[in-house]
């Protein structure tokens, strides 16, 4: 989900720019027109700037005019309202450049807000120290599905749930036409994915609830580890990146049939790896958070997606692994805890 930022720059913005290079103009025409032309790079609005700049007197190597002084700050901050000089962009924070924008969402360390659920087997990995909650967004609504991704933090009772369920909520998205497909078709608004559903027994769910299923893992591996994913900073490599576990309820069953959960790379335990997850015929009962990726495409007949999935309805991230005493889901009923026990490294 790695994405590039966006040219700023509309009619509004360029009057406003201008007014600024008006004001600012006096400073020094060198230095205004360099600012014009810094700005000309990021979006359209620089135009007035620039032009405010070079046509004002320029001030005297050393002097700087009592005039103009005062109304320094101001143009600042015009140029910065009008888009042509961002929160910690390269006029204002020149060591950093046009990454100090996204700085604070970005640098580490990850602070979950909370205690891990799995706290007492966390393991503190290198990422934690260099990716924030929010990732490396794009945009605001990579930035909110990043954050949701993160949510280390439900503490509800879980409410069990089973792939039909997902499913059904699936619908529901397409039914109140909440976005989704791809990385620039996301809800801006992620209020609309709580409660959107319910489960078979009438249970309210949606984005935020914490959940369980029973099912049997088909082929866990970890993703993205050649490009990264925004949510996890772009950063290559297993360690750092999510590990992608497809569920479904017949061992062998079509991809496209499976739920999917996600393990995130922060603080994740030595013991949850894909190995301990394949094992041939083991049912086990994920734990976690139920979130929307609105990235990508459930599988529809004949049409295949990568990755195969029935709903973008995920448990992710997870909060716990327990592996059955039984081989059969049927003998591994969700709620009986003396069938179960925690998930251990193979």
């Amino acid at each position: 989900m790695r994405g590039g930022g966006h040219a700023r720059g509309g009619p509004a913005e360029g009057v406003a720019a201008a007014r600024a290079g008006r004001v600012g103009g006096g400073v020094g025409g060198r230095g205004a027109a360099g600012a014009g032309r810094g700005g000309a790079q990021g979006g359209g609005a620089a135009g007035g700037a620039a032009a405010g700049g070079e046509g004002s007197q320029a001030a005297k190597p050393g002097v700087v005019s009592r005039r103009v002084l005062p109304y320094a700050p101001l143009a600042l901050a015009l140029l910065t309202q009008s888009g042509v000089l961002g929160p910690g962009s390269a006029a204002t924070s020149p060591e950093k450049g046009a990454a100090a924008a996204t700085s604070t969402q970005t640098g580490g360390p990850f602070n979950p807000g909370c205690p891990y659920p799995f706290a007492d087997i966390a393991v503190t990995h290198p990422i934690d120290a260099e990716c924030g909650i929010s990732g490396k967004p794009a945009d605001a609504p990579n930035q909110l599905q990043n954050e949701a991704k993160n949510n280390f933090c439900v503490t509800d009772a879980a409410v069990s749930v089973t792939p039909a369920d997902l499913i059904n909520l699936q619908a529901a998205v397409g039914a109140a036409h909440i976005p989704f497909g791809d990385t620039h078709h996301l809800p801006p608004n992620r209020s609309v994915l709580r409660n959107l559903g319910k489960t078979g027994k009438g249970v309210a769910i949606g984005e935020g609830s914490r959940v369980r299923l029973v099912a049997f893992v088909e082929e866990a591996h970890p993703s993205d580890v050649d490009s990264g994913e925004s949510v996890n900073c772009g950063v290559s490599g297993e360690e750092t990146n999510d590990i992608h576990i497809p569920l479904v309820q017949t061992a062998g069953a079509d991809e496209c049939t499976s739920v999917t959960a996600e393990m995130s790379p922060h603080g994740r335990p030595a013991g949850w790896t894909p190995a301990a997850l394949n094992v041939a015929g083991q049912v086990v009962r994920v734990t976690g958070q139920l979130f929307f990726d609105g990235s990508h495409r459930p599988c529809t007949p004949g049409h295949p997606e990568n990755p195969k999935r029935a709903s973008l309805w995920e448990i992710h991230p997870v909060y716990a692994v327990d592996v059955c005493s039984g081989n059969t889901i049927a003998d591994c009923p969700v709620d009986d805890d003396s069938k179960w026990h925690a998930l251990q490294a193979k």
